[in-house]
């Protein structure tokens, strides 16, 4: 167990009724399952890494899943003395994306998560320019999947696309997951690294361990600043307690390692509707 205050940003958990099929689903051989996916795994998980808070980004793959995701998602919230902060979701599909996101202040949730690959939309798709209308207006952050990815392996959302994103919406908080770019590393060194403004424009560190080599890694995060980056694990896909015993190994320092594991969180939800 950790003695560092550690925000986890990135973590994902399923209604009992449906986490084994959603589990089995997901599963790749390059993406197994390192814990149970349900809330509780998480929490019991959270107790034994020293976790203080983590974040659950759900995805919707059809319009109809998300009123009942976001009611997940809102009774996470409701947890007496709760350290989850869980974010919505939308779909581009919706009928009235603006409308549902509206709602999220009252939900308790600040911020939705976006998938290109399994909502099968580019980022700058002309549907996506309500739902980042809207996360301006609301104060909402936009959580993205970004880069490739295990499963369809279609990689809607490149560095390339969001680079124009962050150009159209410059007010928009936006947190590229997987470092900027899963497997597209090249790509976010030659379009993202250090664009936006350094209070909206976030990468995290989701399920890059054992991914990318060091050296580009460590070239990435100092480009883009150690105040940019949060600290996500992926899970159930990473074990937490791993991510942290790797990103202390890398020699930053202690100034740093307290703005990737927990300051930066910090800050980017306070600037949310929902603190």
């Amino acid at each position: 167990m950790t003695s560092r205050i550690i925000i986890d940003t990135h973590a994902h958990v399923f209604p009992p009724k449906v986490v084994d099929v959603a589990i089995e689903a997901l599963s790749v051989p390059e993406r197994r399952n390192q814990i149970g996916g349900t809330l509780d795994d998480l929490l019991a998980n959270m107790k034994r890494a020293g976790i203080k808070q983590t974040w659950t980004i759900p995805v919707a793959t059809r319009p109809d899943q998300v009123a009942n995701i976001n009611r997940f998602a809102a009774s996470q919230r409701a947890l007496p003395g709760s350290p989850i902060v869980p974010l919505g979701a939308i779909h581009p599909d919706c009928d009235n994306p603006r409308a549902i996101l509206a709602e999220f202040q009252e939900l308790g949730l600040p911020g939705f998560k976006v998938h290109p690959d399994y909502q099968d939309v580019h980022p700058t798709d002309p549907r996506m320019q309500p739902i980042f209308d809207a996360a301006v207006d609301f104060n909402l952050m936009a959580y993205c999947h970004s880069g490739d990815d295990v499963g369809p392996r279609t990689a809607l959302g490149s560095p390339q696309e969001y680079a124009a994103v962050i150009a159209e919406y410059p007010d928009l908080r936006i947190v590229l997951a997987h470092l900027g770019g899963y497997l597209m590393w090249d790509e976010v060194e030659e379009h993202l690294v250090g664009i936006g403004h350094p209070d909206r424009v976030f990468f995290d560190t989701s399920h890059i361990r054992g991914r990318i080599g060091e050296k580009q890694l460590l070239r990435i995060m100092r480009a883009q600043g150690l105040d940019r980056i949060l600290f996500g694990s992926d899970s159930p896909w990473m074990q937490v307690a791993d991510d942290i015993t790797y990103f202390e190994s890398l020699g930053f320092a202690e100034a740093d390692l307290d703005a990737l594991f927990h300051q930066n969180a910090t800050k980017l939800l306070a600037s949310t509707a929902i603190s």
